[in-house]
């Protein structure tokens, strides 16, 4: 009976590390996401710069400038909203990553304490049966 169950403990570690790698992708795409509404988010700031140097030349396209700039401002909040919800999903994946972790270390030990049992129960039948002979 101890042999099936380490048998069926490993199947279940091995279900568990492929949750495991799966949650490690997951984190390193929410990750990557993240970083590039980062950077979004950035190039938008240094762009604004840009348009508010134009909007102070004082010639006659600084009011199409000034248009520009509130068009720009005005999509601020869509990438602030965007980088958020990238947060908000690198934390989910984070979660998910850690308690795959955390489910591969138990299993990893019920294998483990199956598989010392069969070894136990090994050594105890083959000192049984030296002790018969």
């Amino acid at each position: 009976m101890w042999t099936v169950l380490a048998h069926v403990r490993r199947r279940r570690v091995e279900r568990r590390r492929r949750v495991l790698n799966t949650a490690r992708l997951e984190m390193e795409r929410a990750t990557a996401i993240t970083a590039r509404k980062r950077e979004a988010v950035e190039r938008h700031h240094a762009r604004r710069g840009e348009i508010l140097a134009a909007c102070a030349s004082g010639d006659g396209a600084a009011l199409l400038w000034r248009i520009a700039l509130q068009k720009h401002v005005d999509g601020r909040a869509a990438l602030v909203d965007a980088l958020s919800n990238a947060l908000n999903a690198e934390q989910v994946a984070e979660a998910k990553l850690a308690a795959s972790s955390h489910a591969l270390q138990r299993e990893m030990r019920g294998e483990e304490d199956a598989r010392a049992r069969v070894r136990r129960l090994k050594k105890e039948r083959q000192n049984h049966d030296d002790s018969d002979d």
